[in-house]
C-alpha cells in the first residue's frame, strides 16, 4: 500500500467518524424543576378535580404538588408519579383557589382566598351567614415541621380573648385547608387532624360573632411543629399552648375583622 492511499483511508475513516459523531444526540443536562414545572403545568391542571399545581418539598427533595378538590380512579390513573425525574404528590384538598407556585425556601405565611391581610372577613364565614370555615393556604413550613396547629381568636370580645377554631395534629405535608371545614372530632381527610373546643362551647370553627360596634381582629395563628400534639379531641386552646411548648419550629399569622351593624 503507498504511502498516498493509506493517507487517503486514514482520512476517510476519520471522516466517516466525524459523521457518525454528529448523528449521535448530544448528552442533555437535567432539567430544572421550574423548567419541569412550567412545561407541564398546564396538563396537570386540566386532569379531573385539580384545583391547584405547585412546586414544593417532598422530604429532602423538590417536587411538584397536585392540588385537588376530590380524588376519583380516573385521576389516580392519569396523574404521573414523576415527571422527568421529580415526584409528583397529590393533595386533596377540597374546593379551595389555586395559587402560584412558591418555593419551598419562601417564609412561612398564611394567606386565604376569602379575604385579604387586614380585610374585613365576608359575612358567610360569620354568624351573620351560614358560618363556614374560610379556605386557608400556607407555604414555606419550615423542614422540620410533622404537624401543624391552628388557633382562631379575637382578642377584642367584651370579656377578653374569644377563641374561635382549635385544630391541631394536621399533618405538614399539606398546605391548604378547604372552606366549610366539618365540625367533627376527628378529620380524616386532613390526615387524622383533631379539633378541639372553642369558646363557643362547641367543636370546630365558630366565626366571628362580635356585638354591634367597632370591627373585631380575628387573628389566625398557624403554627409549625416538631411532634405529634398527645391530646384528644376536644382539647381547649390552653391545652393545646401547653402541649406545643418547646415543639413551635415556626409560625404564620392572618388578621382579619369583621363589624356587625346595630339592628
Amino acid at each position: 500500500m503507498t504511502l498516498r492511499r493509506a493517507a487517503a483511508l486514514t482520512l476517510g475513516a476519520a471522516a466517516l467518524w466525524s459523521l457518525a459523531a454528529a448523528q449521535q444526540p448530544m448528552p442533555t443536562r437535567p432539567r430544572r424543576i421550574a423548567q419541569v414545572f412550567a412545561a407541564h403545568s398546564d396538563s396537570l391542571m386540566l386532569l379531573p378535580g385539580v384545583v391547584g399545581v405547585g412546586i414544593g418539598q417532598c422530604g429532602d427533595a423538590p417536587c411538584i404538588k397536585v392540588m385537588a378538590a376530590y380524588s376519583s380512579p380516573e385521576l389516580t390513573a392519569r396523574l404521573p408519579r414523576r415527571l422527568e425525574g421529580y415526584a409528583v404528590e397529590l393533595q386533596v384538598t377540597g374546593l379551595i383557589t389555586a395559587r402560584a407556585p412558591s418555593e419551598a425556601t419562601m417564609a412561612f405565611t398564611l394567606t386565604s382566598p376569602a379575604f385579604a391581610a387586614g380585610a374585613a372577613i365576608p359575612a358567610k364565614h360569620t354568624c351573620d351567614g351560614p358560618d363556614l370555615s374560610p379556605a386557608l393556604t400556607w407555604g414555606g413550613a419550615p423542614p422540620a415541621a410533622k404537624t401543624l396547629a391552628l388557633i382562631v381568636d379575637d382578642p377584642d370580645a367584651p370579656a377578653g380573648t374569644w377563641v374561635h377554631w382549635v385544630l391541631f395534629n394536621l399533618t405538614a405535608t399539606l398546605d391548604a385547608l378547604p372552606e366549610n371545614v366539618p365540625r367533627s372530632e376527628t378529620l380524616p381527610q386532613l390526615g387524622g387532624a383533631a379539633q378541639g373546643r372553642n369558646d363557643f362551647r362547641k367543636l370546630g370553627y365558630g366565626g366571628p360573632c362580635p356585638p354591634a360596634g367597632k370591627p373585631h381582629r380575628y387573628f389566625f395563628k398557624l403554627y409549625a411543629l416538631d411532634a405529634v400534639l398527645p391530646l384528644e379531641a376536644g382539647a381547649t386552646k390552653a391545652d393545646v399552648e401547653r402541649a406545643m411548648k418547646g415543639h413551635i419550629v415556626g409560625q404564620a399569622d392572618l388578621m382579619g375583622t369583621y363589624a356587625r351593624r346595630p339592628r
